[in-house]
């Protein structure tokens, strides 16, 4: 039954209209053909149009003529609609690479078509004739066979008729099956599609995960100093209303600067990018970000900052920060001391604070991988160490020479 499922599946009939296709793409060319060879040879007449000589001789002009015909995403839709070939459509429509593969389908689909639909016009009409000759033999209409087809063949037409036209569907069905399996070679994406797909998934990929660290770092940091300073004002309103005016007037400094970077951040991801957005912070803005954190920091920098590129200085930054608020989550002390020290190579970042016991990683953090994230990118290293009492984080950058500072600043703001 296997075997006889193609005689009556929808796609084997679906397959023909796009044989049949084929063969309208084909006419034209083939009565070009036909009124050169009706040159070459005057007595032909009409002949030159099923001449396989002219078949052949056109197969160049239809490839040429694929070349410059915009029928790509019409073949795309046909075999798609008519075949059931499933395909992604290749990124770049107009690159050669592209061009010529549509062009090879082009010339496929009006040289198969062109040959199967003669032999449908063909052996359909003949199949008919079959049945008929060979119904009038059987029942004793005639008594001999005569004409240019009489032989045992169409004797027995009742037989041979059905046959044929059986033959006939499973070629179609041959058909359409091998060019449904070659459409997405040709019509599909290339191994050039393939691989700039790849890259833009990895950059889109690489653009969330950044999105991320970005929205950690400044809206986690951020959150920490709210929970904290609020805390410490709830508890001293009424001893020391001094101080909770203070840590309540941090806490809306902080949110102002976390809702600025969280505008900047969501602002990468829309469409309106005409809009200016504020400028991401780096270490220049150390001091602002010791002031607002909370805690008591100890801030030396030491060497020339502007040295830094700018991705290397925001970097550095948002390594500071997220240190910053661990120390706010998991110190015994809110204190720490920041070291950042530009040489002449590299750029070390130190962040000690005091911790009596080693810390414990809390399940699902995502700030130290974050920052030995940022550090990898650049070329860097960053770690932690635990001793004397003493949590500290680590991080080496090396200094990119290819931006000056002068740059960096005016790049900084062209920013703003």
């Amino acid at each position: 039954m296997r075997l006889l499922a193609p005689l009556w599946s929808r796609a084997t009939y679906r397959g023909w209209v796009w044989i049949i296709l084929g063969g309208a793409l084909m006419m034209p060319f083939m009565m070009v053909g036909a009124v050169g060879y009706n040159f070459l040879n005057p007595d032909s007449g009409f002949n030159g149009i099923i001449e396989p000589a002219v078949f052949v001789a056109v197969l160049p002009l239809v490839a040429a003529a694929s070349l410059l015909l915009p029928d790509r995403e019409v073949e795309r839709t046909a075999a798609r609609r008519l075949l059931g070939a499933s395909f992604a459509s290749p990124v770049d429509d107009a690159s050669w690479n592209s061009r010529w593969r549509t062009g090879c389908w082009f010339t496929l689909h009006a040289a198969v078509g062109g040959v199967v639909s003669g032999l449908t016009l063909a052996l359909v009409p003949f199949t008919g004739y079959l049945v008929y000759e060979g119904a009038r033999y059987t029942f004793g209409a005639i008594d001999e066979m005569n004409g240019v087809f009489a032989s045992w063949f169409t004797a027995w037409g009742m037989l041979t008729g059905p046959l044929l036209l059986a033959a006939l569907v499973a070629l179609v069905a041959a058909t359409t099956a091998g060019m449904r399996a070659l459409a997405p070679r040709l019509l599909g994406q290339g191994a050039a599609d393939r691989l700039a797909a790849s890259r833009a998934e990895a950059a889109r990929l690489a653009a969330r995960n950044r999105i991320a660290r970005e929205l950690h770092d400044s809206v986690g940091h951020a959150l920490s100093v709210v929970v904290i300073q609020s805390e410490a004002a709830s508890r001293l309103i009424t001893a020391d209303p001094d101080y909770a005016s203070r840590a309540m007037a941090a806490v809306g400094e902080t949110a102002r600067g976390a809702l600025a970077e969280l505008d900047a951040v969501i602002g990468a991801l829309r469409d309106d990018r005409d809009r200016p957005r504020a400028p991401q912070r780096d270490l220049s803005d150390l001091d602002a970000l010791a002031a607002e954190s909370g805690i008591a920091v100890d801030l030396d920098v030491t060497g020339d900052v502007g040295a830094l590129s700018r991705l290397a200085s925001r970097e550095i930054y948002r390594i500071v920060q997220e240190a910053l608020t661990n120390v706010l989550r998991h110190a015994d002390e809110p204190r720490a001391a920041v070291r950042v020290a530009v040489g002449e190579r590299d750029c070390t970042v130190a962040v000690t604070s005091p911790a009596a016991r080693r810390p414990r990683l809390r399940a699902g953090g995502r700030g130290l991988i974050g920052m030995a994230e940022r550090a990898a990118v650049l070329g860097g290293t960053a770690e932690t160490d635990w001793a004397a009492g003493q949590w500290t984080v680590r991080a080496t950058m090396p200094i990119d020479t290819r931006e000056s500072g002068d740059d960096r600043t005016a790049a900084h703001r062209a920013d703003r």
